[in-house]
Formats: C-alpha cells, sequence, structure tokens
C-alpha cells in the first residue's frame, strides 16, 4: 500500500520548512503520480496564506506542471472551519486560483464573528476541561460540518474530529451524501480504528494524506495500513493509494 497522490501537503507560505518546488522534486523522487499543495486559510494569523499569496501560489505550480510531466501538481487550501454556521476562511478571490479546497479544524484561528468566538470557539476549548459541555459541543460541531458540507464544494475533510469533539456517524452519513472524502491522517489520531468502522457504513470514500509540513513526510503513512488493515476498510474506498 502505497499513496499515489498526496492530496495534503505544506509549504513555506504557510508553516512548512519547503518550497513548493522542493516538495514537489520530493514527490518525483519517490514516485508520487501526483500532490496537493493546501497551505492553511486565511484565518490563522500567524501562518494562513495571504490573499496577495495565491496568484503567486497559482503561477509556481503552473510552470512546474510545464516543467515536469511525471506528476501532477495542484493548489488547494486547508480551509479553517470558523463558525458554528459551518463558515470557513475562503473567499471567492482565494478560490478562483485553487484546484480544489479541503477543511479542517485547528487552534488558533479567527471566528467567523464575535458570535462564533462566544458560542463556538470557546465552547470548544472549554470542553477540554468541562465535560460536562462536550455532549452539547459535540452536537453543535457535527451540524456545523454538516452545514459547511452543505454550502460549500469542498473535497476533502482533512483529520476529521481532531481537535473538536463531533459525531463521526453523522458526519460520515453527510460526507457520503455530498461526495466529500474523510481523510485518515498519521499525524493525527484520526480517523482512527473505531471512527472508521463507524464512517465505513456509509457508501462515501476516504483518502490517507501525509499532512507533510517537510520534504521528508512527504507520501508518509506511518502507521496508517494497521489501522485500515485493524477497521477492516476495503482498500478500493482509498482513492489515492495502490496496493
Amino acid at each position: 500500500m502505497k499513496i499515489t497522490h498526496d492530496m495534503h501537503t505544506h509549504s513555506t507560505y504557510s508553516h512548512g520548512k519547503n518550497t513548493i518546488a522542493e516538495m514537489v522534486d520530493q514527490g518525483r523522487k519517490i514516485g508520487l503520480k501526483a500532490i496537493t499543495i493546501s497551505d492553511h486559510g486565511r484565518s490563522h494569523p500567524l501562518f494562513g496564506v495571504r490573499k496577495k499569496s495565491f496568484a503567486k501560489m497559482r503561477r509556481e505550480i503552473d510552470a512546474l506542471n510545464q516543467k515536469y510531466d511525471d506528476i501532477d501538481v495542484y493548489l488547494s487550501v486547508e480551509s479553517n472551519l470558523t463558525g458554528a454556521n459551518g463558515d470557513i476562511d475562503i473567499k471567492d478571490e482565494e478560490l478562483k486560483y485553487c484546484d480544489w479546497i479541503s477543511v479542517g479544524y485547528h487552534y488558533g484561528y479567527v471566528a467567523a464573528s464575535f458570535s462564533d468566538f462566544l458560542r463556538f470557539a470557546i465552547p470548544n476549548y472549554t470542553a477540554k476541561v468541562l465535560p460536562f459541555i462536550r455532549k452539547r459541543v459535540t452536537r453543535m460541531n457535527t451540524q456545523s460540518y454538516v452545514k459547511m458540507m452543505e454550502r460549500y464544494d469542498v473535497k476533502l475533510i482533512t483529520h476529521p474530529g481532531d481537535k473538536m469533539p463531533i459525531d463521526i456517524d453523522a458526519v460520515a452519513k453527510a460526507a457520503a451524501k455530498y461526495g466529500v472524502l474523510l481523510e485518515i491522517n498519521p499525524r493525527h489520531d484520526h480517523l482512527n480504528v473505531e471512527e472508521l468502522k463507524i464512517a465505513m457504513k456509509y457508501n462515501g470514500n476516504f483518502v490517507i494524506n501525509s499532512d507533510a509540513h517537510c520534504i521528508e513526510a512527504v507520501g508518509d503513512m506511518r502507521n496508517v495500513p494497521e489501522i485500515v488493515t485493524a477497521a477492516g476498510l476495503p482498500l478500493e474506498r482509498i482513492v489515492n493509494i495502490a496496493d
């Protein structure tokens, strides 16, 4: 089992350690057929991609696609889920440069509104130390993911359930309905074996991505093959691997 298209990698445009060209060169060295650069959305104040950078990234990637015929290079963005109504931090002025987008939840983002800071961001932080609100927060987060899939044309959800509790059953059901891929991420404990067993009840598909922040991690699955085997997930439901 190996990744053929690493759909989730980071470059120096956010907080990756290597340039786009270096990430692509590494992908070629390990035999990838495709690689996607998916740096963080604008709501990260320290390492989100700035609006003005998208056009530059697009030019770099177009030039690399002209240069190489053994690998396809795509531009995406790992958007942040920023609000209870499914808001994400990418707008039309950035979206026009992207081949597709993914969405995940992260710490340190700027919420979609002050209201979302109070009713979405703060509860997710406090649920870690106040278990009695976890059920309510899980319900809110799940609804936020479902609303996001209803509102936006999203290709995949990165590390679903990481950093925020969700009902994976409801999220997987919606992902299957809207054709959104669910990521199995080796850098995070999601999707784990038990979550995969729940998610695979529905007819959606999955991806394995490295979430690489440096060239050494490109295409690296770590222990994901063992997770997939333990869950009993058919390999044909993972869209970016080869046996």
